[in-house]
């Protein structure tokens, strides 16, 4: 039995020591959601040492978030799609993970959201948020843990990481 992914954030980067294996802050480029509004497309890659071992693709929508005066990026994650799920699922193998498919999946998806919480750059305070609804992990044959929030739009936050302003 192996130990659970536990992604820790780097400079740019996020990085599991159980599994050697890193993932630098993905390829990023502006697109349209379905939705019609605009959104961010990211290009993840998995590396291990020095070889690329996978990779990732999704997209998801980023919102100026204001509360209280407390002003923050809100970058989404959009999982929610089946293949999507299927895709980070086929990558256990490569992480050498036993684990069940659930604890896997949010494992991953904080080693997404990690490799932007190492930054010191940004002037805006950032939030990323990794979501997928109860609907795509039910398509893909995932059961839903008792310990795990489902929020009351039907989705399930799998990771998140906050980066406040360095400026």
């Amino acid at each position: 039995m192996t130990m659970p992914l536990s992604f820790q954030p780097r400079s740019h980067s996020s990085y599991d020591p159980t599994s050697d294996v890193s993932i630098p802050r993905p390829r990023i480029l502006p697109t349209t959601l379905a939705s019609g509004e605009g959104g961010t497309e990211y290009h993840y890659s998995f590396f291990r040492g020095e070889d690329r071992i996978g990779g990732l693709g999704f997209d998801g929508p980023d919102v100026v978030v204001e509360t209280d005066g407390y002003r923050e990026r809100v970058f989404t994650f959009d999982l929610t799609r089946e293949q999507t799920i299927q895709s980070m699922l086929r990558s256990k193998a490569d992480f050498g993970s036993t684990d069940e498919d659930l604890t896997f999946l949010r494992g991953l998806a904080q080693g997404l959201v990690l490799a932007y919480a190492g930054q010191m750059d940004n002037e805006d305070n950032l939030r990323y948020i990794a979501v997928t609804s109860v609907e795509a992990l039910d398509q893909a044959g995932v059961p839903i843990a008792g310990s795990i929030p489902v929020l009351p739009d039907k989705k399930v936050v799998l990771g998140e990481a906050a980066v406040p302003s360095h400026v």
